[in-house]
């Protein structure tokens, strides 16, 4: 037995502990941040340049209900996001400590004081506004003492520490009415590095609300006996603590970024999802790690991941003791995929990967044997490999921003159900033609579209974006503000939702449209082969014309992954436009037909029905031979770069 090696012990149990990195593999970028706050702000531009040298943010003081400063818009477009710290010692002052002690008007200030911080924190969002800029709000620190006593209430407005506690509920609360803006939970932050070594309340005032650190020293020198520095009487963490508290932006900075994102979850189940070898008899207690990581499991399924077993056992086995094994802690249908056999793991969790339309990149496998991690390490290089430290696992996977989302959607909790259906789906495939089968299915669909990013939709519609590789016309990301431009610039997003008689797919297709042109269409993987695709394309067409369009366009631009869609627009009668070879072209006098085997169900978004007209022989397409351009071309609106 080794011991561990100092740079892993330092990497889980430094200021990164509550941010792991063992899944990022994207390397990280120059950043450009902007700092609003009060003096305890200040070092978060010095302490990000020490974490890369590439960051680089810019700070500008707030105290006393200050007013933000007017950032003009080409400034504020550089910023990839801001901090914003209100200072609390604004918004509480002395007053609260001249209340009465009975706590008759304790309830009465917190209302006003809460009034008051809602107006603060809408003057310092002025760029999250207009912008819809990505913005972190730090919260308060809680007090480490109750300072009437260890006897006296605790959970009562006379104590500061849940004043304050109340005040954090609160601006959690109003951070979250503004879009693109997240609380950051700095008091959980300062306990995991330890509140005796990084907040001040031991010496200065409650209100002051902020790190310890020598600052006032040297206002003490001329004392008879000056005391020794700050540093010489606490242990002083304060540097570890903005390291922390800059790792926990960054860590919501990615989640949001959707970088490395973990789609697949895939376990071994001897000594890894439990203690022991199952079929040797030789199980251990299921307390402890096991317990944690199958609940941890449990709480990725909540997220949209999926998991998946690989495991050299004997299936009928496995299947028939699974409940005494696992103690009823998780159930074999919580799994969306298994492969319990005895060939090649790296063949079974390629298999999975291809029944699931997943890349590589997108996944995670657990197994404790070096062999096995080696082997499937090397047979596919892109999965991130973990199981040699049964104690990191529950805080990997459920604390590193690859697995977590922005926001769970309706589809994110129903993903494991889908793709079971869609697996019994592809099931009865294999028994049918692909015409019966597509004829059998009594798939249905509906167009909507989001005129702003307000609507409900919004979220999922970005995590598509964001999630979708192999259908993806153009391979481009968007942000939250930069979906906020391009419907200030009079673009719209089109999302269609699909269901057959297997399961509800939800929210599974969005497009951006300007004008005549169709600049960006994602489809998820899960939906192709079935024709949805055709049919989005036949929605937006018959909507163009209905708004006196002759032509459609559509963007295409070939990625690494995108192959799926290559020959989306050249197989529905579309041709390149002359000298722009990303931008495909169609007369509309001919029209895109509805594929028959799908039907419309509401929201249509006041689109007439579809005329459906089957297809003809001798058509290399159903939807038209390819027309030349005509003589006298529309306007391309697609001359602006898709961003």
């Amino acid at each position: 037995m080794t011991g561990v090696l100092p740079a892993v012990f330092a990497r889980h149990n430094g200021p990164a502990y509550r941010t792991p990195s063992d899944l990022q593999t994207t390397p990280d970028s120059g950043l450009r941040f902007l700092v609003l706050g009060g003096c305890m702000a200040e070092p978060f531009p010095q302490v990000a340049a020490m974490i890369n040298k590439d960051f680089k943010g810019d700070f500008i003081l707030l105290n006393n209900f200050d007013s933000a400063p007017e950032i003009p818009m080409n400034q504020g477009a550089q910023y990839d996001f801001q901090i914003v710290h209100l200072p609390l010692r604004t918004m509480l002052g002395n007053a609260y400590f001249r209340l009465p002690d009975d706590g008759t008007q304790h309830e009465e200030f917190l209302r006003q004081t809460q009034d008051f911080l809602a107006r603060y924190l809408a003057n310092v969002l002025k760029l999250n506004a207009a912008r819809k800029l990505l913005t972190f709000v730090l919260g308060f620190m809680v007090p480490q003492q109750n300072p009437l006593g260890r006897f006296q209430p605790r959970y009562d407005l006379r104590n500061i520490m849940h004043f304050i506690e109340r005040l954090n509920m609160f601006l959690a609360a109003e951070v979250a009415k503004h879009e693109n803006a997240h609380f950051i939970d700095t008091d959980q932050v300062s306990s995991g590095i330890g509140k005796k070594h990084c907040q001040d309340d031991m010496v200065w005032s409650f209100t002051h609300g902020t790190t310890l650190s020598d600052g006032d020293h040297d206002h003490d020198l001329l004392r008879i006996q000056p005391p020794m520095s700050m540093q010489h009487h606490y242990a002083q963490r304060w540097l570890e603590f903005f390291q922390a508290l800059l790792h926990e932006v960054l860590a919501m900075y990615r989640t949001v970024q959707q970088q490395d994102t973990v789609k697949l979850v895939a376990v071994d189940l001897d000594d890894t999802l439990w203690r022991g070898v199952a079929a040797e008899g030789t199980l251990g207690v299921l307390e402890g790690w096991p317990m944690g990581l199958m609940e941890t499991l449990l709480y990725l399924k909540k997220r949209g991941i999926l998991l998946a077993i690989i495991s050299r056992n004997d299936e009928q086995f496995i299947r028939s003791n699974w409940h005494s094994i696992v103690q009823g802690q998780i159930a074999l249908t919580d799994f969306a995929v298994h492969k319990i056999n005895f060939r090649s793991k790296a063949e079974n969790l390629a298999e999975i990967l291809r029944e699931l339309n997943l890349r590589p990149q997108n996944a995670v496998m657990i197994d404790d044997h070096p062999v096995e991690r080696a082997a499937i390490k090397a047979g596919l290089p892109a999965v991130r490999v973990l199981g040699s430290q049964p104690y990191y696992l529950k805080r990997i996977l459920l604390w590193s921003p690859q697995t977590q989302q922005p926001v769970l959607t309706r589809e994110s909790g129903r993903k494991t159900e889908m793709v079971q259906a869609q697996l019994q789906r592809d099931a009865v495939r294999q028994t049918l033609s692909h015409q019966q089968f597509l004829q059998t299915l009594g798939l249905r669909v509906s167009l909507a579209v989001l005129r702003d990013t307000k609507d409900l939709q919004m979220s999922r519609a970005l995590e598509l974006f964001y999630k979708t590789n192999q259908f993806n016309t153009t391979g481009a990301r968007y942000t939250l503000e930069q979906c906020h431009q391009h419907f200030a610039t009079g673009r719209q997003l089109y999302v269609l939702q699909a269901e057959d008689r297997f399961t509800q797919y939800g929210l599974i297709g969005a497009a951006w449209v300007h004008q005549n042109c169709i600049l960006h269409l994602v489809l998820s993987c899960r939906a192709l082969g079935l024709g949805i695709e055709d049919a989005f394309l036949a929605h937006l067409a018959q909507r163009l014309a209905r708004e006196k369009a002759t032509l459609l366009l559509g963007r295409l631009q070939p990625t690494e992954a995108n192959t799926a869609c290559r020959q989306f627009y050249s197989r529905h009668g579309f041709i390149q436009a002359p000298g722009q070879p990303d931008l495909w072209s169609r007369s509309l006098a001919l029209p895109l037909v509805l594929p028959p085997h799908i039907a419309l169900t509401p929201p249509l978004d006041d689109l007439a029905p579809v005329k459906v007209k089957p297809a003809t022989a001798g058509n290399s397409s159903q939807h038209g031979q390819r027309r030349a351009l005509p003589a006298k071309q529309e306007r391309i609106c697609v001359a602006e770069p898709v961003s």
